[in-house]
């Protein structure tokens, strides 16, 4: 266990620890909401669709690595039961049982945005106090907000299609 680490931490550890847990949790519910979507999508751009959350799955999971690897040097142990994923994590994981791309974006949307404010939430609290566990947050914080706007795109150029293609039927 990182002795150093835990020593130049300039904030209540006990506190970092918490949110790190709760992020991990988080991650690890990400990364299945994303692969299963994936598996299970149908309608308009479904391959890139597809290929999108396939690759957003990878990174929520690489994701939970990086946390776990934080957790450890900080001297705690990642979540070490999946069932407990679900009753520490804030940003809920939402099951596609209507598998249409447009529910699976707007279920991916949410999920992003709660885990934008999550990260936000651990920068402000180590902004200053712990720079490693800042710099990492603050790392998974820039790819959620990407992940936002990736997804949203894909939403919006539906819509849009969907929009503009009732125009020429009209027409």
């Amino acid at each position: 266990m990182g002795e150093m680490a835990q020593r130049i931490v300039k904030q209540n550890k006990d506190e970092i620890i918490k949110e790190l847990q709760i992020a991990f949790a988080e991650e690890w519910l990400a990364y299945y909401q994303y692969w299963i979507g994936a598996q299970v999508a149908v309608g308009p751009q479904r391959t890139s669709i597809t290929a999108e959350f396939t690759e957003h799955a990878g990174e929520e999971l690489k994701h939970a690595q990086w946390l776990s690897d934080r957790l450890i040097q900080l001297g705690s142990l990642p979540i070490l039961d999946p069932q407990e994923w679900q009753q520490i994590a804030q940003c809920r994981y939402a099951a596609p049982t209507k598998p249409y791309v447009v529910n699976l974006i707007e279920q991916n949307v949410v999920a992003e945005r709660c885990a934008i404010a999550r990260y936000q939430k651990i920068c402000e609290l180590t902004f200053g106090k712990d720079f490693e566990t800042f710099r990492l947050a603050e790392k998974i914080l820039k790819e959620e907000i990407e992940h936002e706007q990736e997804i949203g795109d894909f939403g919006d150029d539906i819509r849009a299609s969907s929009k503009y293609g009732d125009r020429e039927q009209e027409s």
